[in-house]
């Protein structure tokens, strides 16, 4: 790995009301979502953080962070993985978008240099739950999150981004597979995606 040494963060987040359940506790093919991101993404990190309450059934060496906050949002999720990171570059995903391509977040990893967040725009929108971060952004989420602004792109304002065109996006993911985004291909479908399935003890 010849790029600066980076922390895999994996938001875990709470019971999805359109789903009924905890999205940690989907399956991919038999495979917890959480688990597959690690298997996939993992051998491009030093490190694995999953954000989240009463997760279980990790890989080894896979550590967990509760949120910080009591506010609900994604950005006091950034908060925290960020907060346990012993690295200062992060890459930060959902664990609801298991399909996320390894040579996507390479890329996203290779453009840090001089910035404090990559993130990808697609279909005209950031997708701040596939983006890197480091933990120099800190002071400006505590400063947004004291002041209630809690969408994750609001925190773009105030630090040296640097945006990745759709263009570039899928120079490293043809379909972008990457953002197919769990919580709402099942609501579209009205149940859950083939080979997709809810673990339970």
């Amino acid at each position: 790995m010849n790029r600066e040494p980076a922390t895999l963060i994996i938001l875990a987040g709470g019971e999805s009301k359109r789903m009924g359940f905890p999205k940690h506790r989907l399956t991919v093919d038999g495979e917890l979502v959480i688990n597959r991101l690690h298997r996939r993404l993992g051998p491009l990190f030093v490190e694995a953080i999953v954000v989240g309450r009463d997760i279980e059934d990790l890989p080894p060496n896979v550590r967990v962070s509760e949120d910080h906050y009591t506010l609900r949002s994604p950005l006091v999720g950034i908060h925290a993985g960020l907060s346990a990171s012993t690295t200062d570059l992060c890459f930060v995903v959902a664990c609801d978008m298991p399909y996320i391509e390894p040579p996507l977040v390479e890329f996203l990893l290779s453009q840090s240099d001089g910035f404090d967040v990559v993130v990808p725009i697609v279909r005209g929108h950031y997708e701040p739950l596939c983006a890197i971060y480091r933990r120099g952004c800190l002071p400006a989420i505590e400063q947004h999150i004291g002041n209630g602004v809690l969408k994750v792109s609001k925190l773009y304002g105030l630090v040296d981004v640097r945006e990745v065109s759709e263009k570039y996006v899928l120079e490293h993911d043809l379909v972008l597979t990457s953002f197919a985004n769990l919580n709402v291909l099942n609501h579209a479908e009205g149940g859950l995606l083939p080979g997709t399935t809810c673990f339970t003890h």
